[in-house]
């Protein structure tokens, strides 16, 4: 997790519990979280998901999910 920041908050994002992620957010601040949605590989984070993180975030309409670069 700490050698890859942003993709262990991407799995986070999509997959932790509503718990988890209370304590997580006690020691990554918001700009960390935005930083993560920018910066998310693909096909990790479902669009339930991103909408969601987005809208915490600030970022209402969400911006597009990533996508796969073939």
């Amino acid at each position: 997790a700490l050698s890859d920041p942003v993709r262990f908050m991407a799995y986070a994002m999509a997959r932790a519990t509503h718990e988890d992620m209370q304590v997580l957010r006690r020691y990554v601040p918001l700009e960390d979280l935005v930083e993560a949605l920018d910066r998310a590989p693909p096909g990790i984070i479902d669009a339930r998901s991103w909408a969601y993180w987005n809208l915490i975030a600030g970022r209402y309409p969400a911006p597009p999910l990533p996508k796969r670069q073939l």
